[in-house]
């Protein structure tokens, strides 16, 4: 039995004429019979009485009639919901993320996603990169925003979203702090704080090479894990940090954010995914995206220094 026996039977019984039947379903006359018969001879009773001047229900064609109109509902459900899982329409999306440089645009992206997917779960995590790293590889979350991958992961691939500018945090209190920027020897001496290693490997090289490429390396006093602690410690008069300028969204009082002079390489913000993973409402979020990239990074360059002057002003 298959859905076209069925849905020939539905035909003819909602017209209870052959002829009409036939026509609504685009097959030939003799042909709809055919089916008709072959669909009662594998249930094993007649479905359909029928003369040259009448069709009608027998009572086992009336109870089979609803059973019949059911499947062929459900399955038509069935494919308008398989239709909509591959479009991304359903299901679930989780993001892992941290949130100095995602602030400025990740909420205006989920809203965003929201309004075209309404029925797509969306999950968000807050993660350092090394349990980005850990959840995207596992199948935890469907997407990271975190920073440029350790070599060794053929498995994931990697989208630059922008890149991030380098700037050295001191205390207020410090004698550097009123200056409008600062050269990275002029901080050879230093107790650094900077985000433990293991947390942000990626992170924590590239500011140990800038200091050895400017003739020192970094008396490391602290290293805590998470970023919002940095800046703590820099406040409390515990060591300087250098850091990436989207670390401005998360304190703007007792520290101060200086340029690097000669500047230290900006540091990707990235997003991602697994290669051979489906997901749907995934693809449709990286598309998203796309379309939305320019004015990504248009928010991240041009309203960040804007925000910061703000927030520098009103400081002072």
């Amino acid at each position: 039995m298959e859905l076209r026996h069925l849905r020939y039977f539905v035909a003819v019984a909602s017209e209870l004429n052959f002829s009409r039947a036939a026509e609504k379903s685009l097959v030939a006359q003799p042909a709809l019979s055919t089916q008709i018969a072959d669909l009662e001879r594998e249930i094993g009773t007649l479905l359909l009485f029928r003369n040259k001047r009448i069709v009608r229900l027998t009572a086992a064609g009336a109870v089979f009639l609803k059973e019949a109109e059911a499947i062929l509902e459900a399955a038509d459900a069935a494919k308008v919901k398989a239709l909509r899982a591959s479009r991304g329409e359903v299901g679930e999306l989780s993001i892992g993320f941290f949130a100095a440089p995602t602030m400025l645009f990740l909420p205006d992206l989920i809203r965003r996603f929201r309004a075209q997917y309404p029925d797509v779960t969306i999950r968000m995590f807050e993660m350092t990169p090394d349990k980005q790293l850990a959840a995207i590889e596992a199948g935890e979350i469907s997407i990271a925003l975190t920073r440029p991958l350790p070599p060794g992961h053929p498995d994931l691939i990697t989208k630059t979203l922008f890149r991030e500018r380098l700037f050295a945090v001191l205390p207020e209190t410090h004698p550097l702090a009123s200056r409008r920027r600062v050269r990275l020897t002029d901080l050879a001496s230093e107790r650094f704080v900077l985000l433990d290693r293991p947390v942000a490997s990626t992170l924590y090289d590239h500011i140990i090479a800038a200091c050895s490429s400017a003739g020192f390396s970094p008396l490391i006093a602290s290293s805590p894990d998470l970023m919002a602690t940095v800046l703590t410690l820099v406040a409390a008069e515990q060591g300087i940090s250098i850091v990436p300028e989207g670390v401005q969204n998360l304190r703007s009082r007792q520290v101060a954010f200086l340029p690097v002079s000669p500047a230290i390489d900006p540091i990707p913000l990235i997003a991602c995914w697994r290669i051979n993973h489906a997901c749907p409402p995934r693809d449709a979020f990286l598309q998203l995206v796309e379309d939305r990239l320019e004015a990504i990074q248009r928010e991240f360059v041009v309203q960040l220094p804007k925000l910061a002057a703000a927030k520098k002003n009103a400081r002072s």
